[in-house]
């Protein structure tokens, strides 16, 4: 049952009764991507957040000729612009024309989506998942919830890439991956440390070794 695997998903973080999961299932749609695909394109607005069912995806940002990937995403986890979902949420509207929020406001999204193999997502609609917000307090509880793991995903990151090396960075992805090289480009887990493809290549020889 798509209810269980969604319950047991979001246990650890929030402990909601299983016929409260039905409800928020209706909202679900089943998208498959072919390797390579795009899910949404560099400025244009996000429309789903997805969540991974098989496969794995990647978040890119293209800069003096090339593409940097910001976020790999694999089975279990969201995947979507979320920057892009934030900015469209409709209840956000700042007093201050001038406010930091009021500029962020008005950015487009450089981000762009792509699936790194055969994908398989669950993904909810932005206005669907704006509604949870107010349509009711569970609804509201596992929306913030989704916001939550987001951000916290977000701010680990963050925190590794300013405090590990990419050797280290590079263990941890094995210990949550450990097939990760089998199925993600080395360019992509490269541009991820935030090395060179030929330093990945060392670095991973030095591992084996």
């Amino acid at each position: 049952m798509i209810e269980q695997k969604i319950k047991q998903f979001f246990d650890p973080y929030i402990q909601i009764p299983i016929e409260a999961w039905c409800g928020f299932t209706k909202y679900l749609i089943p998208f498959v991507f072919s390797k390579n695909e795009i899910i949404k394109q560099t400025d244009k607005n996000e429309n789903y957040l997805h969540l991974i069912v098989s496969g794995s995806a990647g978040l890119f940002v293209f800069k003096d000729g090339h593409d940097i990937c910001i976020d790999l995403c694999y089975e279990g986890q969201f995947t979507g612009d979320y920057y892009s979902l934030l900015v469209q949420q409709r209840n956000i509207s700042p007093l201050n024309d001038k406010s930091e929020i009021s500029r962020l406001l008005k950015k487009t999204s450089p981000i762009y989506v792509m699936a790194l193999e055969h994908l398989e997502t669950l993904a909810i609609r932005k206005e669907d998942l704006f509604d949870l917000y107010e349509q009711s307090e569970i609804g509201g509880k596992i929306a913030r919830m989704v916001g939550e793991i987001l951000f916290m995903q977000k701010q680990q990151q963050q925190i590794e890439l300013l405090t590990q090396t990419a050797e280290q960075r590079y263990k941890d992805l094995l210990e949550l991956q450990p097939d990760i090289i089998q199925r993600t480009a080395s360019k992509h887990i490269a541009s991820y440390l935030g090395i060179t493809p030929e330093s990945f290549s060392r670095m991973r020889k030095k591992i084996i070794e």
